[in-house]
């Protein structure tokens, strides 16, 4: 087994753990702060035990409320926004960031002052294995934003 296919097997194992301390909102029944959000036809789980603040693993948007808490309306959208541009675009981060910010754009989750916001977050942040580091997501965040 490749070290793919043992991240794959882990985050399996650890979706099939958390489900049975998960809330499940089938679609159409989930709201963040208010606002009514929908992935295609995937399902929301809500779960404190997922590593990050929202994971997708093909079959739902799954979010981490003690994550999620501590941010302000506009991320938190943000973040459903991405995981379900990972259902709509495949697994590439740039996709889903382009897919997130412009349905958000479209939907009017983020407005010129709003989306001043996500990129004031994601200047400074340092990237990941998978994520471009700060200052080239939020160069192809405005360029999404813009097209």
């Amino acid at each position: 087994m490749n070290a793919r296919q043992s991240l794959v097997a882990s985050l399996l194992a650890l979706f099939s753990a958390t489900a049975a301390n998960a809330q499940v909102y089938p679609l159409g029944h989930f709201l963040i702060d208010g606002i009514p959000v929908a992935c295609g036809a995937l399902p929301t789980v809500i779960t404190p035990t997922i590593p990050d603040a929202g994971m997708n693993n093909g079959q739902a948007i799954w979010l981490n409320p003690m994550v999620l808490g501590q941010l302000p309306t506009v991320l938190k959208l943000y973040v459903y926004a991405h995981e379900c541009g990972h259902a709509a675009e495949g697994p590439n981060e740039v996709d889903a960031d382009c897919w997130a910010i412009r349905t958000g754009r479209d939907q009017g989750w983020f407005p010129p002052q709003a989306f001043a916001l996500l990129i004031q977050f994601f200047q400074n942040n340092p990237g990941s294995l998978r994520h471009p580091p700060g200052p080239v997501r939020v160069q192809n965040m405005m360029q999404c934003y813009q097209s």
